[in-house]
Order: C-alpha cells, then sequence, then structure tokens
C-alpha cells in the first residue's frame, strides 16, 4: 500500500476545518482571503513539523542518549564512584520535552500576535463605512474581553503556558504559582516529568485550539459587521427579514462568549 502523503493529508484536513467556517470560498477567491489562508496553512504546518521534530528525532535521540551513558557507566572500571539513578540518567529526556513546551508557546504566542491583524485587513475590505474596530478592540469593547489573557481560558493554552513558565523561570519545577488544578499533584521537588506521548497529543490539541480562534475570530468580524448601520441590506433576503438579523446577532454574540468563557 502506498504511503500516505503528510502533506496532502495536512493539507485536506485543514480545507476541511475551514470548510465550516461561514464565507469560507472568500479565503479562495479574495487575494486577503487567500493570504490569511496560506498563513494558517503555514503555521499549522509549522506547528506539525515542530510536533514531528520532537517526536522523531528530538527525543529517541535524547533516549538513546540515556542509554549510551548508562552502558558507559555500567562498564566503566570506576562504576563503583557512581551513584545515578534511573531518573537522574532520564534527565536529558524529559529535559528535551520540557523545552518542547516552551517552543510551543512561543509560536501560540507569534500565531495570537500575527492573526488579528490578517484578520483586521480581511474585515477592512468588506464595507464598514471606514467604521471597522480592530479586532482585539472590539472583542474587549465589546465582550470586556483581553485576547493575550485568554490563554488561562483553555486548558491547553494554560497548561503549555504554565510549563513554559515553569521552564524559564523555575528550572523546570512545577513552582510557578498559581498552579493549574490539573497540575496540582506534581512533586514540587521533582523537574517536571511529560512522556513524549503527551507532547504529541498536546500539540496536535494546540492546532486544534488554534483553528478554534481563528473561526472565533471570524464571528467577532461577523458580529461587528452586523451591527454596523445598514449591514441587514447586504445579507440574503431570508435574513432580511424582521428580527432575523436580531436573532442571528444573538446567537453570534452567546458563541463568541462560550468560546471564550472560562473552562
Amino acid at each position: 500500500m502506498k504511503k500516505e502523503n503528510s502533506i496532502d493529508k495536512l493539507f485536506e484536513n485543514l480545507v476541511e476545518q475551514f470548510s465550516k467556517i461561514r464565507n469560507f470560498e472568500l479565503t479562495q477567491t479574495d487575494p486577503l482571503g487567500n493570504k490569511l489562508f496560506n498563513f494558517v496553512v503555514k503555521l499549522v504546518s509549522e506547528f506539525d513539523s515542530y510536533q514531528k521534530l520532537f517526536v522523531q528525532y528530538y527525543v529517541p535521540a535524547s533516549k538513546k542518549s540515556a542509554i549510551a551513558v548508562k552502558k558507559e557507566i555500567k562498564h566503566s572500571k570506576y562504576k563503583k564512584y557512581f551513584h545515578i539513578t534511573e531518573e537522574e540518567l532520564n534527565e536529558n529526556y524529559y529535559e528535551t520535552i520540557r523545552l518542547g513546551y516552551v517552543g510551543a508557546y512561543h509560536k501560540y504566542e507569534s500565531y495570537i500576535k500575527r492573526l488579528p491583524i490578517l484578520m483586521d485587513e480581511f474585515f477592512k475590505e468588506l464595507d464598514f463605512d471606514n467604521n471597522f474596530i480592530p479586532i482585539k478592540d472590539y472583542l474587549k469593547k465589546e465582550f470586556d474581553i483581553e485576547l493575550r489573557k485568554t490563554i488561562y481560558n483553555f486548558p491547553i493554552t494554560y497548561k503549555v503556558n504554565w510549563i513554559c513558565n515553569c521552564v524559564k523561570h523555575k528550572d523546570g519545577y512545577p513552582l510557578k504559582e498559581p498552579i493549574p488544578p490539573f497540575f496540582k499533584h506534581l512533586n514540587s521537588s521533582k523537574k517536571i516529568q511529560l512522556e513524549s506521548k503527551e507532547f504529541k497529543s498536546d500539540m496536535e490539541e494546540l492546532i486544534t485550539h488554534n483553528n478554534l480562534i481563528l473561526q472565533s475570530f471570524f464571528l467577532i468580524g461577523f458580529y461587528q459587521y452586523l451591527n454596523q448601520e445598514g449591514a441587514n441590506k447586504e445579507l440574503k433576503p431570508e435574513y432580511q427579514e424582521e428580527g432575523k438579523i436580531e436573532v442571528l446577532k444573538s446567537h453570534l454574540n452567546s458563541t463568541i462568549k462560550m468560546i471564550f468563557s472560562e473552562a
């Protein structure tokens, strides 16, 4: 059986996810929309490659290194002087995974900074009578939500951010306050130890989360559009009926709030 091309699979999965977004066809026909689509494809590809780099290369290399050191000690004529535990031998392996979370969070930070800029460009091209408010500002004004603080609203971004901070500021020990509820069980005297399987799963969840953020930005943009005077004239006839636009706005409002509500 012919091996499935990983790039083809990645691209097809992205198209499937994008197709769920209202007016997805704009990302294929509109220059700005296409620019936005290409940006997301590039970023998701980077995340996918980053995850594979660690899981398929860095992590196995760190394991191999630990085995080699263990073998050297076993056959050393000075082995009686070495009192290294199995856990200590595997420290490079766990350190590699911890560093993986640091890099992943920095990639997410970059995504959150760059995506709103592209989304603003995209929506400014629609007829907003030059009253368009940048996505981040509108999110704060209309919903009292600061985008940079929403990392604590989602378990996956909270987890990745917390591990990153522990590595950067606590030498890998689970001491960064406040400690998330899902990490209360960790021994504070031991550095964080996570397996490569969990890291891989978390990276996949982070990619899914990025898609959610993208979809939420589309919703915010269209919600702002619907609140512009005369916006209903641009809608399909079935949505121009009395009361329909208010129902649509109410639905968008509650959906946006639900997405960013604390888990």
